[in-house]
C-alpha cells in the first residue's frame, strides 16, 4: 500500500472512532434524563434543636464539593425534551466516585409501591397524609426555586423540584387507595445506596407546675439574657459556637455542672416550669421538647430554644461508664428506677453530661424544624445535606413488638421535616407521637432500614433540572 493510501485508511479509522464516542456520549446522556445534576451551593437550614440518643451516633460524612462553574456563558442551545423510559437503569449519580442515591428499575419501583401500608403508620389511608404534606409545602414555597437543596458526589435537586414532588403527591393522595402503582408511574425512585440506622424520638408528657412547689422543685429555664451565638466566621476564628463575655473575655457557656448543680441561674427568673425530678428535665432535654401535664387538666408544651453549645453524653453512656449500671440493665425502667433509688449519685452522673437545653413555653403543639406541627410515624428527623427538609421518602423497617415480642413491618411515606445535633450522615430520626406507646417505641427503635427518596419525574423534566457543568 502507498503512504498516501495508508494515510487515507488512517483519516477512515480516526473519524470512525470519533463518531463513535459522539454517539455514545449522546446515548448516555438520554439514559440519565432523569438524575439530579450538579449546581453549585448546599441547603442552608441551621440544626435547630438538639436530641441525641444514648447509642454512638453515625458519623459525618464528608460534604459533598459542588462542581465550579466557568466564568464563560455557553450558548444557548435549543432545549431537548426526553420522555420518560419504562426502564431506567440503575447506576450511580456520578462515575466520578460513589453516590448516596441510585434509581430503581420501573418494575422495583412498582413493586414498592404496592408493598406500602399506611396502616402500619397509624395512618387510615392515604388521604391521611394531606395535612402534614401542606406543612412541607409552606415552608417549600419559602425557599428560592432555582437555589440548590440537595447536592451530591454527582448532581443536585433544587427547592423547586422538592416542592414539584410535594404538590404533585399531595395531588395524587386521593387516588393512590385504589392505585399505589401511580407513585412508580409518577416518581422516580432513588435507593440510598446503604442502609440507615434509624432511631426514634417522642414528645415526653410529664407532670408540672408553673411554679414552685413541694414535690415539683427540678427547674426548666428558658433562655438566659447573656448566651451569645458565635456567627460562622467568628467560629472560625476559634470563638466558641455559643458563648458569654465575662470581664472582656469571651468564655462557653456555663455547662450543666454549673447550672444545676452550683446553680448559677438562680435567681434571675428564668424558671419556666418545675417537674417532679432531674430525671425528668433530662429526659425533656435528651428529646428537646415535650407536654407538660398541669393541674386542671391543662397541657402546655415546652419547645427548644437554645442548647449551650456543649457536646451531649446521653445518660446511659454515663451510667455504664460510672458503673452504676451494667450494659444489660440499661432499659428506660432500669434507668429511671436507679436514678429514684440513688437521687445524688445520679445528679452528679448526670452533670458530666456538659450540654444543657434552654426551653420556651408555649400553649399549641411541639414543632419540628419547619416551625410546623410533626406527624407520628410521617414525620422524619434528618441530616439536611443526606435528605434535605420538605423531602418525600419510603421507609421499610421493623419497629419494636410489644413486650419484646417480634418486629412489626413499618411500610410508608415520610416527610422530612426536623433536624437534630446528632442526626448526621445515614442516620435518621423517626417522630413517634406522644404517650407511653411511643416511649415504649422509642426505648426499643434502633434498627436498620431501607430509604427510598421519591421525586417527581415532571420535576426532573423541569427548566428547575439543569444538566452538570
Amino acid at each position: 500500500m502507498t503512504r498516501a493510501g495508508l494515510c487515507r485508511l488512517l483519516r477512515a479509522a480516526l473519524a470512525a472512532v470519533l463518531l463513535g464516542a459522539l454517539l455514545g456520549l449522546l446515548g448516555g446522556c438520554a439514559l440519565l434524563d432523569y438524575l439530579p445534576r450538579s449546581s453549585p451551593g448546599r441547603p442552608a437550614d441551621q440544626v435547630r434543636r438538639e436530641r441525641t440518643r444514648t447509642g454512638t451516633a453515625a458519623q459525618p460524612r464528608p460534604q459533598a464539593a459542588a462542581r465550579p462553574v466557568g466564568d464563560a456563558q455557553p450558548q444557548a442551545q435549543p432545549q431537548v425534551i426526553v420522555e420518560p423510559q419504562p426502564q431506567v437503569v440503575a447506576r450511580p449519580l456520578d462515575e466520578e466516585g460513589d453516590a448516596d442515591f441510585r434509581p430503581r428499575r420501573s418494575h422495583e419501583a412498582l413493586a414498592l409501591a404496592h408493598a406500602l401500608q399506611p396502616s402500619s403508620q397509624s395512618l387510615a389511608s392515604f388521604a391521611d397524609l394531606a395535612e402534614p404534606l401542606r406543612h412541607s409545602l409552606g415552608f417549600l414555597a419559602k425557599k428560592q426555586p432555582d437555589a440548590p437543596a440537595l447536592v451530591q458526589p454527582g448532581g443536585s435537586l433544587t427547592w423547586g423540584q422538592l416542592a414539584t414532588t410535594a404538590q404533585e403527591l399531595y395531588d395524587l393522595l386521593p387516588g393512590l387507595e385504589a392505585d399505589p402503582g401511580l407513585l412508580a408511574q409518577r416518581f422516580v425512585w432513588y435507593e440510598l445506596s446503604s442502609s440507615p440506622l434509624v432511631t426514634g424520638y417522642y414528645s415526653p408528657e410529664l407532670e408540672a407546675r408553673l411554679t414552685r412547689q413541694p414535690g415539683f422543685e427540678t427547674p426548666l429555664y428558658g433562655l438566659p439574657g447573656d448566651l451569645r451565638k458565635a456567627t460562622p466566621q467568628e467560629q472560625q476564628q476559634g470563638r466558641p459556637k455559643v458563648y458569654r463575655a465575662s470581664g472582656g473575655a469571651i468564655l462557653p457557656y456555663y455547662d450543666r455542672q454549673a447550672i444545676d448543680v452550683e446553680g448559677v441561674l438562680q435567681g434571675q427568673g428564668l424558671e419556666i416550669a418545675w417537674v417532679q425530678s432531674p430525671m425528668d428535665a433530662f429526659v425533656l432535654q435528651t428529646e428537646g421538647a415535650g407536654t407538660l401535664l398541669l393541674p386542671g387538666g391543662e397541657r402546655r408544651s415546652v419547645q427548644f430554644r437554645s442548647g449551650n453549645g456543649h457536646e451531649f453524653q446521653g445518660l446511659g453512656q454515663l451510667l455504664l461508664a460510672n458503673g452504676a449500671l451494667p450494659r444489660e440493665r440499661l432499659s428506660r425502667q432500669s434507668i429511671r428506677a436507679w436514678c429514684q433509688e440513688n437521687s445524688a449519685r445520679a445528679q452528679e452522673i448526670m452533670a458530666q453530661n456538659r450540654s444543657y437545653v434552654f426551653f420556651e413555653l408555649r400553649s399549641g403543639p411541639n414543632l419540628g424544624a419547619m416551625e410546623k406541627p410533626l406527624t407520628a410515624l410521617v414525620s422524619l428527623a434528618t441530616d439536611p445535606s443526606l435528605l434535605p427538609l420538605g423531602a418525600v421518602a419510603v421507609l421499610d423497617l421493623g419497629l419494636p413488638g410489644q413486650n419484646g415480642g417480634s418486629p412489626v413491618g413499618f411500610h410508608g411515606l415520610v416527610l422530612a421535616q426536623d433536624t437534630g445535633s446528632d442526626i448526621r450522615g445515614h442516620r435518621l430520626d423517626l417522630y413517634l407521637g406522644g404517650g407511653e406507646r411511643a416511649e415504649r417505641l422509642e426505648a426499643g427503635l434502633r434498627s436498620s432500614a431501607g430509604l427510598h427518596l421519591l421525586v417527581s419525574k415532571n420535576a426532573l423534566r423541569s427548566k428547575s433540572y439543569s444538566r452538570g457543568q
